[in-house]
């Protein structure tokens, strides 16, 4: 498309001009020299939907990372509340190794906001593919903890 847009402009700029001998000649030449500049710089000018969607696809991942960050911060916080509560009941009733599980749980959300904070941050230097594999990892990272959860609880009861 862009070569197209090229060949169209290039074939107006050497198109025949039309007379102009009645108007004064610095004006004519002053335009003349304006329109072969603009003609010089409109390839770099003219963006295409491709082009737009590639210079604005660091911004996107970037707001991506951060609303990821935000739902996985607030997952993390959310856990470890339960978490907590669950490991202070277990000391109070000295079920020492289940309260050591839950602090476990704790320390490991801890490693998966981390993880989610490394994702965000760097996400703007990242590729869109690289960031989505980061982030799928992370995601199998939480599934496997939760699976591991439920099958600590399951066993237990």
């Amino acid at each position: 498309m862009l070569k197209t847009l090229n060949t169209h402009m290039l074939a107006q700029a050497s198109a025949a001009r039309p007379a102009s001998d009645a108007l004064n000649s610095k004006i004519v030449q002053a335009v003349q020299l304006s329109n072969a500049e603009t003609m010089a710089y409109a390839p770099s000018q003219i963006v295409v939907g491709s082009n737009m969607l590639i210079s604005q696809a660091s911004g996107l991942i970037a707001q991506s990372a951060a609303v990821y960050f935000d739902g996985v911060s607030k997952m993390a916080l959310a856990s470890q509340g339960v978490l907590l509560k669950q490991m202070t009941e277990n000391l109070a009733e000295n079920k020492l190794e289940q309260a050591a599980e839950d602090a476990l749980g704790v320390l490991a959300t801890d490693v998966l906001v981390g993880a989610a904070a490394a994702v965000a941050a760097a996400a703007g230097a990242l590729e869109a593919e690289s960031a989505g594999f980061a982030i799928d990892k992370i995601d199998q990272s939480i599934a496997k903890y939760a699976d591991l959860m439920r099958g600590r609880k399951s066993a237990s009861t």
